[in-house]
């Protein structure tokens, strides 16, 4: 993965709108949401992929879905999450994310060390 990038990371499931929302409109959604991420492949992001989160995992979060991007900057993903806004995305689907400047393990477990927080804005991409 690129350094200098912000990860971006969807983590959701279903809401009972979703499930009841017909399969026809629920596929024309997707489509719309399939060509947004080819969009942003184009503009710079790199679409990591998209997954279910295994049932098996240790200390498994929540959610049933994730998303992974790397973004260009803090800029792209601000304006990503307006779009996901925008889309309808949140009235279908219960999500969190998570985001930030990916760092080498050596950089980030050293500001563990010190309790670095990331309101702090310490971090630096090495």
């Amino acid at each position: 993965m690129t350094q200098n990038k912000q990860v971006y990371i969807e983590l959701y499931n279903y809401t009972q709108v979703w499930r009841d929302l017909p399969q026809a409109d629920r596929m024309e959604f997707t489509n719309a949401v399939g060509a947004a991420v080819n969009s942003m492949a184009e503009n710079g992001a790199d679409v990591l992929g998209f997954g279910f989160n295994d049932k098996a995992t240790d200390r498994r979060a929540p959610y049933d879905f994730f998303c992974l991007y790397a973004l260009p900057d803090t800029h792209f993903a601000k304006a990503f999450e307006q779009e996901v806004e925008a889309s309808g995305w949140y009235g279908f689907f219960e999500q969190k994310n998570v985001s930030g400047l990916l760092q080498s393990p050596q950089t980030l477990l050293a500001q563990n060390a010190g309790l670095a927080m990331p309101d702090q804005k310490t971090a630096q991409s090495t």
